[in-house]
């Protein structure tokens, strides 16, 4: 990501992306909002837990520092 991994992070809004959080939880979908924080918003996200889809949510808020990474997905349909 470089020096600036945050401004990197915003380029992603918009944008079909993959975030890992530190419990090991990953959710993918649309990336609507991020702040200086890097607090993100994920629309139409999907919950994945192990090796199996959990849940779906139309709209959830992951706070920054949970966030293990944050992966583009662009050979993902837009959501």
């Amino acid at each position: 990501m470089g020096k600036r991994p945050l401004m990197t992070v915003m380029k992603y809004v918009d944008k079909v992306v993959r975030v890992k959080l530190k419990n090991e939880l990953v959710y993918e979908g649309k990336m609507t909002e991020c702040d200086n924080y890097m607090n993100i918003v994920i629309e139409k996200a999907v919950e994945y837990e192990g090796n199996g889809r959990k849940a779906t949510y139309p709209r959830i808020l992951i706070r920054g520092n949970n966030i293990m990474y944050i992966q583009l997905q662009p050979m993902l349909s837009e959501l």
